[in-house]
């Protein structure tokens, strides 16, 4: 036989009373057991499944990763992050609101 651990769980009333109506008492153990253990395997299963995902996009994208690795940092210009020249050059990108394309009307 297996250990066991007995636990207390507090339940709304409303689902108290759907938990008592749908299921025997003698068997309501069992039945918590069964959706909890129900429940974990299959949050196990999506964090695998998660997990597996991840690992193959990381494999598909190791070149784009390895090209980072492999850049060269040594000019001046690659210096500390200066924030009011990277504002000015985005601001320069960006079109102005009158000149911005306008979506077409129904």
């Amino acid at each position: 036989m297996k250990s066991t651990q007995q636990i207390t769980l507090r339940l709304p009333d409303d689902l108290a009373r759907q938990l008592a109506a749908c299921t025997p008492s003698r068997k309501r153990n069992q039945f918590v057991v069964e959706l909890v253990r129900r429940e974990l395997d299959r949050e196990s299963r999506e964090l695998e499944e998660a997990a597996q995902r991840l690992s193959a996009l990381e494999a598909a994208h190791a070149v784009e990763d390895s090209d980072w690795l492999d850049l060269d940092t040594s000019d001046s210009h690659w210096g500390e992050f200066d924030e009011e020249r990277f504002l000015n050059e985005l601001a320069a990108k960006q079109l102005p609101l009158s000149k911005a394309p306008r979506a077409a009307s129904a």
